[in-house]
């Protein structure tokens, strides 16, 4: 028999302010609602949203190279190569035509078709992504694939999440000086998202990086010369 003591059980076996944990509250509050049993699943909601990421809580990008080489199983490799070099939703490296390498399409996923340029196009040949291969996992929707994702890399250890991957592409695009109407396009959101999301992530080191690039372009604009 369904009782509001199981929910919150169901509830209380996900992981803290997550995503994860803010999805079981919203469907064990329906559930009850339809079962008729009084069950508060708000007060167990958390306190998860991508606003609350932080650059600090983010992984350099050697790390982020560096565990691409510790996972052993090539086709959970090849989705996180791919996830971290065009910082795509976990569900959407299902979903990838990739007939003009290294710029890919997006088929299927939350926000349609799009195209993705990759941030580092190094990347795309060192994780080897013109050879796809895919776990052989499935989901009812792009949900379920997410959290299959999500679950595999947790249990191989990676010290961070593996939507923290999409923020540092995000980042990256900051720091390489990509206009944020194009990358938000590429995200498959609205520019207001990418500037809400991360415009404040903007730290000194992004705007010296900036700074020194267009410092070092040929045709920039020059200073008058006065001879005395």
């Amino acid at each position: 028999m369904l009782t509001a003591e199981i929910l919150r059980e169901v509830v209380l076996a996900t992981e803290p302010d997550t995503r994860t944990r803010q999805r079981f509250c919203m469907v064990t509050k329906a559930l009850a609602t339809f079962a008729g049993i009084e069950f508060d699943a708000q007060s167990y909601r958390g306190k998860y949203s991508p606003k609350h990421v932080t650059p600090r809580d983010l992984p350099d990008d050697r790390p982020i190279a560096e565990w691409y080489y510790k996972i052993s199983n090539p086709a959970w490799q090849w989705i996180y190569g791919a996830i971290a070099t065009y910082g795509l939703r976990p569900h959407e490296a299902f979903y990838l035509d990739l007939a003009d390498f290294p710029i890919v399409t997006v088929t299927e996923g939350k926000t349609g078709r799009r195209r993705v340029w990759p941030c580092y196009p190094e990347w795309a040949e060192q994780f080897n992504l013109r050879d796809r291969k895919l776990p052989a996992v499935t989901g009812r929707n792009n949900s379920e694939l997410g959290e299959r994702a999500a679950k595999y890399f947790k249990r191989v250890g990676l010290p961070f999440v593996l939507y923290d991957l999409r923020h540092c592409w995000a980042v990256r695009t900051l720091e390489f000086g990509l206009d944020i109407s194009l990358a938000s396009q590429q995200m498959g959101h609205a520019v207001q998202v990418h500037t809400d999301l991360y415009h404040a992530w903007i730290s000194e080191r992004h705007h010296q990086r900036a700074y020194e690039a267009i410092m070092m372009r040929s045709d920039r604009p020059k200073a008058p010369i006065i001879i005395p």
